[in-house]
């Protein structure tokens, strides 16, 4: 399938203003509307883009939560090492490499503690600047070569103080967190850099997953596809049919695990969620009256929350897998399930602390759905098929009885200690797996709205 039939090569937003129509003429110049199918991996989705002169492949990570775009380089423990900073089948940017790579001195060198990416260290970086190209790929493209190549975007390299001695799938993380008034250009994903400077025709960015679809046409043979500088186009969703939610921020979203990471920031594509019900039955998301069985208590240096809501933050990486549930319903929607405790505890269905349940397979159907409203505004569901996981059996030996072994079908609920020290719950691939997602970096809103119908048969 032609690449072209699927997007819509326009940005739907310029600078400083929010469009509400877009023609497909918009695009000019040097301006483009890069579609990029990425692959699923163990901690989110992963895509192939270029840096530095002459262009090193690299295969990075997506994730809406992180502030910019990092890469692993051969710095660490105090210089410049290749086999000692960079383990056998680790993918790394090689600044030594690339005739247009400048050191920044413009940006302090940063470190983290407490996060994810590097657990138990700080996650130390400084900062450069060099081209970055986002490119579709010949399989996704078919033939469309569109590409964003913008010169001295700024990034962050890998400087860490220990030598890591294991491989991960990926050789950078490609930051895409909304950008906050006051924030410089250390904040800035390499994509809204693209932007301003005129290599990407609008500040969208669009996304959809093919994992409910019948196939994964729509993201040109991914498993997902993003857009970069507009969207795709009304063969997978009604532009007329999304509903904007402005990003609402709170210093206090920074007690919340896994966002508890130092130095703090808020820059996230967090939503009002103010309302939850298991088919007809209300749940309180109160969090300022919550008893939370988080480990952590706030303290007088701890930043308080002003709304009694709590924030739903968008996150397409491992954190935001399963139906998010606060902890004080999880009993709840067992019982409404009518489920029983699972056999085997040790599937790894998503990274939540909670029990696991399962429900006859053939039950599916008649479970309750869960309803989600966000913003005061707009309600969105997660039908019990899209929460229920059916497990392949370990084993095809068969039982005692004769009969063969059957799948089992989980509960993928990831339950969230909503109170005053936990205020955030993450929204990932369970909540938006039948959605059409956008975000506008000038209007600093997130758009929603339901795939099209004819993708799931």
């Amino acid at each position: 399938m032609i690449l072209e039939t699927l997007l819509l090569l326009l940005p739907l937003a310029c600078k400083g203003t929010t469009a509400a129509a877009a023609t497909d003429d918009a695009q000019s110049g040097s301006a483009a509307v890069v579609a990029v199918p990425m692959k699923q991996s163990s901690y989110g989705p992963v895509f192939n883009l270029t840096v530095g002169t002459p262009p090193q492949p690299l295969t990075v990570l997506s994730d809406w939560t992180w502030m910019s775009f990092f890469t692993r380089s051969a710095y660490c423990d105090g210089s410049y090492n290749v086999s000692n900073c960079i383990p056998a089948g680790q993918g790394w940017f090689d600044d030594h490499a690339s005739s247009t790579f400048q050191n920044s001195t413009s940006y302090a060198p940063t470190g983290w503690a407490n996060t994810a990416f590097l657990p138990g260290e700080d996650f130390n970086v400084t900062y450069a600047s060099d081209v970055v190209c986002l490119e579709a790929s010949s399989d996704a493209a078919a033939g469309d070569s569109s590409q964003s190549c913008t010169p001295a975007t700024v990034f962050q390299l890998s400087d860490f103080d220990v030598a890591l001695t294991s491989a991960l799938p990926f050789a950078g993380i490609f930051g895409l967190s909304p950008v906050l008034p006051g924030s410089n250009a250390s904040f800035y994903p390499a994509s809204y850099q693209a932007y301003l400077n005129d290599t990407l025709a609008g500040a969208l960015v669009g996304y959809h997953s093919c994992a409910n679809l019948a196939s994964s046409s729509s993201c040109a043979g991914g498993d997902m596809l993003t857009v970069f500088g507009g969207t795709a186009n009304s063969s997978v969703f009604d532009p007329s049919s999304v509903a904007y939610l402005d990003v609402e921020t709170e210093p206090c979203i920074t007690i919340s695990a896994p966002l508890d990471f130092r130095p703090a920031r808020d820059n996230f594509w967090s939503l009002r969620w103010t309302g939850f019900w298991i088919g007809d039955q209300a749940v309180d998301l109160n969090i300022s009256s919550s008893s939370s069985s988080s480990s952590k208590s706030t303290s007088s240096s701890s930043p308080a929350c002003t709304d009694s809501s709590p924030l739903a933050v968008l996150d397409e990486g491992s954190e935001g897998v399963g139906a998010p549930v606060p902890s004080s319903a999880y009993d709840a929607l067992v019982a409404a399930a009518n489920a029983t405790v699972a056999a085997n505890q040790s599937v790894a269905l998503n990274t939540g602390n909670q029990t696991y349940y399962t429900v006859p397979c053939a039950a599916i159907s008649t479970l309750p759905t869960l309803t989600y409203e966000l913003g005061a505004a707009q309600n969105y569901t997660i039908a019990p098929a899209q929460y229920v996981v059916s497990v392949p059996p370990t084993t095809t030996t068969t039982t005692t009885d004769g009969t063969a072994p059957t799948n089992t079908c989980y509960l993928n609920a990831k339950t969230w200690a909503l109170g005053p020290d936990a205020p955030a719950a993450f929204f990932g691939s369970t909540f938006f797996g039948n959605l059409y997602v956008v975000f506008d970096f000038e209007g600093l809103r997130v758009g929603l709205a339901p795939l099209n119908q004819q993708l799931f048969s």
